[in-house]
């Protein structure tokens, strides 16, 4: 398959998912990687508000990273493939943007350099275990990831695995997988 007809294909089945399977998943998905020692080490962590059917949910990594006085910097999308990042330190200052995504209100989360985050919670559609990860198909992180060679980690269910995923050369791969069963650990 295509990468398109994949997204398509992943994009269908993560959107069927139930509500109460994805709170439980997230729930689980989210305990694994606050485990982890990359997370616990990471003063400064790079999250996605989720908000598209069926995705991971990352509201209790959020809302745990910021009791823990973590700084939390979450992208914004940007006209042209890229990403602006800001510093958020309440939930309220996420608001919804274009393409069903939330993202931090400009007017209340000051700009921040994503070259201090120690973790990068990185969205996907599927991915494999070599690490390659198959997103939206706009390029968006792969551009951020190319310049940070931080610890990245996938948020997925075990549904999103796929054995190997077509890949060019300018696609930015995870470091750790972190499904609702087990954390991978790609390179």
């Amino acid at each position: 398959m295509s990468k398109a007809e994949l997204r398509r294909e992943f994009r269908r089945r993560r959107a069927a998912l139930p509500s109460e399977l994805v709170d439980g998943w997230s729930a689980s998905i989210t305990a694994r990687l606050t485990g982890l020692a990359e997370f616990l080490a990471a003063e400064t962590l790079h999250c996605y508000p989720s908000s598209l059917p069926g995705e991971v949910r990352t509201d209790q990594l959020i809302a745990r990273s910021l009791s823990e006085r973590r700084c939390l910097i979450c992208p914004r999308v940007r006209p042209h493939g890229q990403l602006d990042h800001r510093e958020i330190t309440d939930v309220s200052q996420l608001i919804a943007a274009a393409f069903g995504l939330r993202e931090p209100d400009p007017e209340r989360s000051p700009p921040a350099d994503p070259g201090a985050a120690q973790l990068i919670v990185v969205p996907g559609v599927a991915f494999a275990e070599d690490g390659t990860r198959l997103g939206m198909g706009g390029g968006y992180y792969d551009r951020f990831l190319a310049g940070h060679p931080v610890p990245r980690v996938g948020l997925a269910y075990e549904m999103q695995l796929i054995d190997s995923l077509p890949h060019s050369k300018h696609d930015q791969p995870v470091d750790l997988i972190v499904t609702e069963l087990r954390v991978i650990r790609c390179r």
